[in-house]
Formats: structure tokens, C-alpha cells, sequence
């Protein structure tokens, strides 16, 4: 039985239609290559004679299948050799995506797109890049529905993003899926997908945790509403679009109390919630925290954030103040504390020192690892590592998390629309190969500091007008039809990470932790080396792939 490809239809305005909306200076990219694409893309041919009609409608539209991650601007040449078969592996209960990228050297109104595959493959969905602003280039982000219907302006291309997602339940092997561009009954390019399913399944319980910050405010105001119960229902389309990419949001979308709630607390996609603090309402909080004691997966989800990042003795002192409270009522709820900084808090004791017994949920900025970063010349001599910190306080019970935000830029790993795409999927690479069971990340739509999330990505201008996408994952769904918010393809690389993370879980408890880290090292050395050849990084996770079958087997 043959299956057409599903398509997600809640709207079909992409970013190619806004651009014959718009006067022209207003979608066209720069002309420069940019040198993130350098290994996927090379600089046209000159001088390339058309001989005929015919050859002419052969090679006038021209395409290229790659990973699910690497970033091709929209002014980019496509390789000359540019693949028209892709060969792509997964786990069982897992998502992987590819990209298909199409460019032509004249205008084409209203083509076609489809794609076939054989009953039982994994499901595909497909979604059209669009193109942002990332300073001196147009870089792909948004991944916004995709109807069928495709439009390409001439020397600009235009990109799909290839979802294919397996459940638990289907059969290993191979599948192929056929995608065909059509203009009416006109064949004018085709590719083909292979997608190999491994004999194994990535478990329903996640290893690595994941905090995100979801703001009413900025869904209000991007949505024109202001209606509290509308705010609400958006609300919740947000966070249930998070969670299908396996990221979790600070805040449930029911109060704790809230009978709702329940569902979303046991849910295994669900790695963490934050508790109100409820100051002033002892009886409140102590209400929560009988319902969380009720369920001990609950309670282990469970975390106050009272404080972030502090940088003084009196914000110390605060804090101190705060877990004092909490922990006399809540004691088994962990306290989560963002920092970035080891300040002296006396002569005898630094902020490490003072944070631990009230802190239990630590979470340091990534580059803290580099324990040069963040010690004094005295502590250096005084302290042992920062690792070596960490790893005591997980020894004693605590969890460590770690984040990053608008800071650390290269060469440290981030969520810059400007990084390369590989680098994203790294993060968590090097977050398990420090102990790190969490990641925590500010915002999924801090739209504040832009007034068109799709135009404008430096959302923190007034930290620097040069970062591009910080605190600002999704993008809001009004504009592209979308009752809620659509992804973007840095949400697809974090997606990825976390189940390279459970990969390298499932490798270690087969194999051992020094087989883990033996592999890890081929990819990521320290925090600040790490391969940026794509083929040579999928090379490795499909290596991980094959043992993990080959062990599961026996």
C-alpha cells in the first residue's frame, strides 16, 4: 500500500509567498557566501552552455538532500554534485529529520511536492524553512507548515525540512520514500530518502532534563489578545509543541492543584516543573507539597527557582534567606539556582561553598567547566576544580544542571541562529560527557526586544545587537495560519540532542562509561574543541547506533 506524505496543513503561507508580498529589499538576503555552508555548498559554475530546450529543463532546477542540521543561507550556490539520495538512520521512538534544499535560475509559481512511501514506514512531515536576518547573511530557522504548494524565486532557494518519526512498535528495516517536484503533470526534479530503523527503541523516560522558559506576556502580545482564558489555550498549544520536541517548559499549563495538572506531571516527556514559591502563602505552598509527596515521581520532577544568577553577598544572603523557608516547608523539593559566577562570599568561603546546603538543584553556565573561567588566581590554589565540585555535590545527593543564554559565544557551543547547526547538537554531547543531567535554557519566545519574531532575530539588543535568536526558540503561528506557534530548526537540533543524550545513556550501560567517552572524544575533546565536519559527526553517532543494536541482540 502506498502513502502519501502527511502534510501539516494549518496553514500554507511560507516564506517565499511573504517575499512576493514584500517589496523586494525587504526578502532578499545578502549575496555573500556565507562560511557556515562552506562544506555543504560550492560557488556556481561559470560560463555553462545550454545546448537545448530540453537540457535546459533538466538541469533549470536543481536540488540537494542533507542532515537534518547543517544551515544553508538563502543566497547560497547548491553543490554542483548536490546529493539526490539520502541515507538516514534512527532509533526506534525517535525523531530525525533531513533537509531537501531547491534552487532555479527563473521564477516557478505553484509547484507541487509529493511524497510516497511504503505502509509502515515512519511518519514524514514536512515543513518549509524560512529564511531570518543573521547579520550579514539569511539563515534558515523557522519551520513553518507546508502545504504542498511551492513557490521558488529565481537564484534564491528554497528549503523543506523532512521530519520522519518512528514509534516503538515499528518493525526495523529499511524505507524509502519518493519526493517528487511537479510543475502540473511535469516532472522537474526528484529524490529519494532512504531511512534505515535500528532493532531498538529509545525509551519513553528521558535521561536528560530539560527547563525552558514559556512567557504569557510574549504570546499576548504576538497574538494581539488579551483575554487571561485565550492567553491560556495558547499557552498550552505552545507547551504541548514543546514537549513534542521533548522540551519541557518552566511552568505546567494548570496550576499544581489543578486536577489537570496530573496528566502533565506523569507524563514521561514532561522532565521538570517548576513550584511556586507562593510568598506569603505558607498554607498554599503546603497544600502543593502534600500533592507532590503524594507521587514520588512527581516529587522528583519538582523544583523551586527563587533566585537567578546571583552576583553579591547581599543576593547570597537573599537566597539563604528564601531556602530557609522553603526547605522547612518543601524540604524534599530541590532548589534550583542559575549562576555564572564564584564570588568570595568572606575570606573562608566562596560562593560554591555558601550555596551548598541550601542549593540542591545546581546549575552552572556551561563554560564553568573551564574552571579558569570562573576561579579567582586564590581560588585556583585553593579549591578543587569546578568539576570536581559538581561532582561532589552530585555524590551527595544533589542534581546538577547547566545553562546557557545570550553568553558563552564561540567557541563555545550554543543556540545562536548564527552558529553552525552541528554545534547545537554538541551542547549535549558535552553535556554528558561532564554529568550534567539537565539543561535549562531562559526563554522559548522572548519576543520583547523584536517586533517580528520572523523578521528580527537579535532579541536581546540591549545586550548586543549581534546575537541572534537568544531566548527564542518558537516562533508565533498567527502569522504562517497556526493556531499556536510553529519550530524552528534550532528546536529540531535540541530535540536531536536530547536523544543523542539517551543514545550515549543506552551506550554506557551497555558498554561502559570509558567506551562512551572514548566516543565522545572523537566528536568533542573539551568544551571548546569539536569537530565541524557534519558527515564526520554522523559517522560516529551511527557507529553508536550499530553497537547499541549489535549489544541489544545478544
Amino acid at each position: 500500500m502506498i502513502h502519501g506524505v502527511k502534510y501539516i496543513l494549518r496553514g500554507v503561507l511560507t516564506a517565499a509567498l511573504v517575499c512576493m508580498m514584500l517589496p523586494l529589499s525587504g526578502c532578499i538576503g545578502s549575496t555573500a557566501e556565507n562560511d557556515r555552508t562552506d562544506e555543504i555548498t560550492t560557488a556556481a559554475v561559470s560560463g555553462e552552455t545550454i545546448d537545448s530546450v530540453e537540457d535546459e529543463m533538466m538541469t533549470d532546477i536543481k536540488g540537494m538532500l542533507y542532515n537534518g542540521y547543517d544551515k544553508l543561507s538563502e543566497s547560497s550556490e547548491l553543490a554542483r554534485d548536490g546529493a539526490d539520495v539520502y541515507n538516514l538512520y534512527m532509533a526506534k521512538n525517535e525523531a530525525e529529520g533531513c533537509q531537501l534544499a531547491l534552487r532555479s535560475t527563473k521564477r516557478y509559481g505553484s509547484l507541487s511536492l509529493d511524497a510516497t512511501y511504503d505502509d509502515g514506514a515512519p511518519e514524514l512531515t514536512i515543513y518549509k524553512e524560512s529564511f531570518v536576518s543573521a547579520g550579514d547573511d539569511y539563515l534558515p530557522d523557522a519551520l513553518a507548515p507546508f502545504g504542498g504548494k511551492l513557490t521558488l524565486l529565481a537564484d534564491r532557494n528554497a528549503v523543506l525540512y523532512l521530519r520522519f518519526t518512528a514509534d516503538s512498535e515499528i518493525a526495523a528495516g529499511d524505507y524509502s520514500y519518493s519526493i517528487t517536484l511537479k510543475d502540473k503533470d511535469e516532472v522537474l526534479y526528484s529524490c529519494t530518502v532512504n531511512v534505515h530503523v535500528m532493532d531498538f527503541a529509545l525509551p519513553d523516560t528521558l535521561s536528560c532534563a530539560t527547563a525552558v522558559g514559556l512567557y504569557k506576556d510574549s504570546i499576548a502580545a504576538k497574538h494581539n489578545v488579551s483575554d487571561p482564558d485565550e492567553i491560556d489555550r495558547l499557552y498550552k498549544a505552545y507547551y504541548d509543541l514543546m514537549l513534542e520536541y521533548k522540551v519541557t517548559a518552566y511552568d505546567l499549563p494548570y496550576d499544581i492543584l489543578d486536577e489537570r495538572a496530573d496528566a502533565y506531571m506523569s507524563n514521561t516527556r514532561v522532565t521538570s516543573f517548576r513550584v511556586p514559591t507562593c510568598d506569603g502563602d505558607d498554607a498554599r505552598l503546603e497544600a502543593i507539597y502534600d500533592k507532590l509527596k503524594s507521587n514520588p515521581e512527581w516529587l522528583d520532577k519538582a523544583y523551586f527557582y527563587p533566585l537567578d544568577e546571583p552576583t553579591s553577598r547581599e543576593m547570597l544572603d537573599t537566597l539563604a534567606s528564601m531556602c530557609e523557608r522553603l526547605n522547612k516547608i518543601a524540604p524534599e523539593v530541590k532548589v534550583c539556582t542559575p549562576f555564572f559566577r564564584n564570588i568570595d562570599y568572606d575570606n573562608n568561603t566562596d560562593q560554591i561553598g555558601f550555596m551548598t546546603g541550601k542549593t540542591t538543584l545546581w546549575c552552572p553556565k556551561s563554560y564553568m567547566y573551564v574552571t579558569s573561567n570562573v576561579y579567582s588566581a586564590a581560588q585556583l590554589e585553593k579549591y578543587p576544580s569546578f568539576g570536581e565540585r559538581m561532582a561532589e555535590r552530585k555524590a551527595a545527593g544533589d542534581k546538577v544542571w547547566w545553562y546557557v543564554c545570550w553568553e558563552p559565544g564561540d567557541p563555545y557551543n550554543n543556540l545562536f541562529v548564527d552558529q553552525l547547526g552541528v554545534q547545537h547538537r554538541i551542547l549535549f554531547w558535552q553535556q554528558y560527557a561532564h554529568d550534567v543531567d539537565g539543561f535549562l535554557y531562559w526563554g522559548a519566545n522572548y519576543w520583547n526586544g523584536t517586533s517580528d519574531p520572523w523578521g528580527d532575530m537579535a532579541t536581546v539588543k540591549q545586550l548586543s545587537p549581534d546575537v541572534y535568536g537568544d531566548g527564542s526558540l518558537l516562533y508565533n503561528g498567527n502569522i504562517v495560519g497556526v493556531d499556536g506557534c510553529t519550530p524552528s530548526l534550532r528546536l529540531a537540533a535540541i530535540r536531536d540532542g536530547v536523544e543523542d543524550f539517551e543514545l550515549l545513556a543506552m551506550a554506557a550501560r551497555l558498554y561502559g562509561d570509558d567506551w562512551v567517552a572514548e566516543k565522545i572524544a572523537e566528536i568533542t575533546p573539551s568544551l571548546t574543541q569539536y569537530t565541524t565536519d557534519s558527515a564526520r559527526f554522523d559517522e560516529v553517532r551511527r557507529s553508536i547506533y550499530e553497537a547499541v543494536e549489535t549489544a541489544m541482540k545478544k
